[in-house]
């Protein structure tokens, strides 16, 4: 099962890129703070409008949301360089250069076909080919 494969697991992770806690969500959309946790421990669904607010809040689109598809959170160099991010984020990165291109990167790959996605991948090979000997011993 995919880290964030629920509805749930999404809403948590696009919250912490963004840098908010569940008390910031609330003071920003006046979702409740027992909603907001209830709704990221998958105890239940968000209406509507919750859905709304939270896609606009987070820069997502609401199927990302429900479905995993769609335009996911993006990373902003406007966030602390020491933010901790999870398995779908990076880790802080302090050069805000590095960051930048990192994150043109990802935008490139979420809104890329798999032809898009598969010239990526080559150009990394390519440009590291160290690191994509270690990932090789890795699998």
């Amino acid at each position: 099962m995919d880290k964030y494969e629920t509805i749930g697991a999404r809403l948590r992770q696009a919250r912490t890129i963004k840098g908010l806690s569940i008390p910031d969500v609330f003071e920003k959309t006046s979702i409740s703070r027992g909603n907001l946790s209830t709704l990221e421990t998958d105890k239940s669904k968000p209406s509507s409008d919750a859905l709304i607010v939270l896609s606009d809040l987070y820069g997502v689109t609401t199927d990302w949301i429900l479905k995993g598809e769609g335009v996911g959170p993006q990373f902003s160099i406007k966030e602390p360089a020491e933010a901790l991010y999870d398995a779908g984020g990076f880790p802080g990165v302090p050069n805000k250069k590095l960051l930048s291109f990192f994150e043109a990167i990802a935008q490139e790959w979420e809104k890329g076909d798999e032809e898009t996605r598969g010239w990526i991948i080559v150009q990394l090979r390519k440009a590291f080919p160290d690191i994509a000997e270690k990932l090789k011993k890795i699998r």
